[in-house]
């Protein structure tokens, strides 16, 4: 790998300002729009490691004795949060739609584009706080239209990479290096490549290659065209397929997930029935074709920008799973 080439590049930021509006609130589901659970498995191309913050001490084959940080767990299962899968999908969801720059650390604050600037009242949301949600000044707080539980590893094994070390960019310099900047602004949103795992002193505990999450999505009161959107965040466009990049490590190689939908089930009739289960289930072929026609609608509400699925596309695809990652600190 060229030692000028890194492993990230950026998707454009959109020219106008985003189109905002009301969100649909909680207080009802309508009998016009999309409500139920979205069923999903993650599939590890590479090996993940969402970092519970506790350290493990390993001696390996007699000799070193290691840390490691462990992989999350809740009760007796491994798991990805649900707090880092939404975290992950809302951050392709803001890139591929027309969304404002929700979270920008001290150093960035000044270089993201104010026409982006974040939502703060729930009468004027982007789609993605739409979608996820929104927290304001005061009382202006919106909780979004999905939400994601906790991934649980269903398949796999446990295993100990040793990647290179990471550190933070230009660490002690105000504002954001000049690599990532077009005059004055930010070039748009940063994105990691996949690629082959590098190889280093940091060792990690994560989920092996092959490992599968089986993920729940909860959606109420959503457009066509927000449910296709956020299918297509989840690398399904049909002309544009992607993996998903989720976890520590991404610089070198580590946590690159395809998305894998099994079925959705939509809630039944409230006023029938009394209870929210017991609503249509779609499944293969019939929710392929769905999911066509939704994703379609993304880009016929103007939910999807097509030239930053390209992009998101260029960066992400599966192909880029052979590129070299930096080998040393980075």
């Amino acid at each position: 790998m060229n030692p000028n080439d890194k492993p990230y590049d950026f998707v454009l930021f959109p020219d106008g300002s985003p189109e905002r509006r009301s969100g649909d609130g909680h207080y009802r589901f309508d009998a016009e729009r999309l409500s139920g659970v979205l069923k999903l498995d993650l599939v590890a191309h590479r090996p993940v490691q969402v970092a519970s913050g506790f350290l493990d001490v390993l001696r390996m084959k007699g000799q070193d004795v290691v840390v490691a940080r462990e992989v999350t767990v809740r009760g007796s299962v491994r798991v990805i949060p649900g707090s880092s899968l939404k975290g992950a999908v809302r951050s392709l969801v803001e890139a591929l739609s027309p969304s404002c720059v929700r979270v920008t650390g001290w150093r960035s604050r000044s270089a993201a584009p104010r026409r982006l600037n974040p939502c703060s009242r729930v009468d004027a949301l982007c789609p993605a706080c739409r979608l996820f949600g929104m927290s304001g000044r005061g009382r202006e707080n919106y909780a979004g239209q999905v939400g994601c539980e906790d991934a649980v590893m269903v398949d796999g094994k446990i295993v100990l990479v040793r990647v290179p070390l990471l550190w933070a960019p230009a660490r002690g310099r105000r504002g954001l290096p000049a690599r990532y900047l077009e005059g004055r602004e930010a070039k748009g949103r940063k994105f990691y490549f996949h690629g082959k795992p590098a190889r280093g002193p940091d060792a990690r505990i994560a989920a092996g290659t092959g490992s599968v999450f089986r993920a729940r999505f909860h959606f109420a009161n959503l457009t066509d065209g927000e449910m296709g959107l956020l299918l297509v965040a989840l690398g399904q466009h049909p002309e544009y397929p992607f993996l998903l990049k989720i976890g520590a490590a991404k610089p070198v190689g580590l946590g690159s997930v395809e998305v894998r939908v099994r079925r959705i089930t939509f809630l039944g009739d409230l006023r029938r029935s009394g209870r929210a289960g017991g609503g249509e289930v779609l499944e293969s072929p019939e929710l392929r074709e769905k999911m066509r026609q939704w994703m379609e609608a993304a880009a016929s509400e103007n939910l999807l920008n097509r030239e930053a699925l390209e992009e998101v596309w260029s960066i992400l695809r599966q192909e880029t799973l052979t590129r070299t990652a930096p080998e040393g600190p980075y």
